[in-house]
């Protein structure tokens, strides 16, 4: 299989949008290869503050983020609990646990998934317009995971996230490429006006 330049990646999974929308929608793509480029705490901090804007049902911000640095005992044990499909996350320099919290002062919160979905889009949407890119896991082994990290008992683990630059395309093994390269199609027809 030839060899694909990382900005060639880039031109090939950009999306092409039919309508204009936000720039950080335009470059934003799910890589598997990242580069080991560490993340600069004041990038991580704007990415999280998205995250803490987001949008949720009363305002109860039912979410919560644990995140770790490549080489630490942390990054190892979260790497533990994924299938080996998703073991090229290795490259990442920063995983993320993203968790929702299920019960607020007035009790079980219905939506709390779903405010996590807007926080994590948030969050997405950010690092892209800083120039990162990130991935999400949601298959990984959550009571494996709690052996491992101290993660409050309220606090509802559901999906874990590669964070960003993309690494050089020219070293993925033959495999993963095949993988990056599959089809992304996107659905045309999502919305459609009811009178």
């Amino acid at each position: 299989m030839a060899h694909y330049t990382t900005q060639r990646m880039k031109e090939l999974r950009k999306p092409k949008p039919k309508f204009p929308v936000l720039p950080s929608m335009e470059e934003r793509f799910s890589p598997r290869w990242y580069s080991s480029e560490v993340i600069p705490g004041r990038d991580l901090d704007q990415i999280f503050e998205a995250a803490r804007w987001a949008p949720s049902g009363y305002n109860s911000q039912p979410w919560y983020f644990y995140w770790t640095k490549q080489g630490t005992e942390a990054f190892k044990n979260i790497q533990s609990c994924l299938p080996e499909f998703n073991l090229w996350s290795a490259t990442a320099p920063v995983l993320i646990i993203a968790c929702y919290l299920d019960r607020d002062k007035v009790g079980k919160n219905r939506f709390a998934k779903y405010d996590l979905g807007a926080a994590v889009v948030s969050l997405i949407l950010q690092a892209t317009s800083l120039g990162y890119y990130a991935r999400q896991m949601g298959i990984f082994n959550k009571a494996k995971l709690r052996k491992f990290i101290s993660i409050d008992p309220t606090h509802t683990p559901f999906v874990i996230l590669a964070l960003g630059k993309l690494g050089d395309y020219t070293k993925i093994d033959e495999e993963l490429l095949t993988r990056e390269l599959s089809p992304h199609d996107r659905k045309t027809d999502i919305a459609k006006k009811i009178e």
